[in-house]
């Protein structure tokens, strides 16, 4: 059995002997450190060889195809449609007037005045009147204007027409706005109980 006072000198010197052995291997002049070090290595940044036999070389992907639309249930494209453009008639009629009924030609030659038959049912009597186009004249208690008188072109069958403005001032008393045809009297009428005017042609 050791004595204790030797067991102390051994375990001593092996405590010495390590640091010992690890300076003999570190050289001359540099630090002696026990701890790794924490430094982790720097990662590779070269770039890839691109142009070596072994290279991969990278092609642009295509785009995605699109769907092509149903044509069943596509709505179709809108197109313009251009608004035909009336054609002017060659005779112009006379201000708030339409043409006269029964018209079949646009060639209705202006005149300067109408002349008109006027006729008083009470008392038979019959007056024949002319009477230029913008202005008026009485017969009984009517008044009538004319405002415009047209007749067919000579090619034609022969007619006139009249735009005559007719009023009575007794309270209820029918009265006249519109054409009145020479030829065909009937498509414009005075219906009043005394008085009856026709339109016999223009001048």
């Amino acid at each position: 059995m050791k004595p204790p006072w030797r067991a102390s000198r051994l375990a001593l010197c092996a405590a010495l002997a390590v640091p010992i052995m690890a300076g003999a291997q570190s050289p001359p002049g540099a630090p002696r450190s026990l701890a790794p070090d924490p430094t982790p290595p720097a990662p590779d940044t070269t770039p890839p060889d691109t142009t070596g036999p072994d290279a991969i070389q990278s092609e642009p992907l295509a785009p995605p195809a699109t769907a092509s639309p149903d044509p069943l249930t596509s709505p179709a494209p809108a197109t313009a449609t251009a608004s035909p453009t009336a054609n002017p008639s060659s005779t112009n009629p006379p201000p708030g007037a339409a043409g006269p009924p029964g018209l079949l030609s646009p060639d209705w030659q202006p005149r300067q005045a109408a002349e008109l038959q006027a006729l008083d049912k009470v008392d038979a009597r019959v007056e024949r009147l002319v009477v230029p186009v913008g202005q008026s004249a009485r017969f009984g208690a009517l008044e009538i204007t004319v405002r415009a008188c047209v007749v067919r072109p000579p090619d034609q069958a022969s007619d006139a027409a009249s735009l005559l403005q007719i009023s009575d001032p007794h309270p209820g008393a029918p009265g006249f706005s519109g054409w009145m045809l020479a030829a065909e009297p009937a498509l414009g009428l005075l219906e009043h109980p005394i008085y009856d005017i026709r339109v016999l042609g223009c001048r």
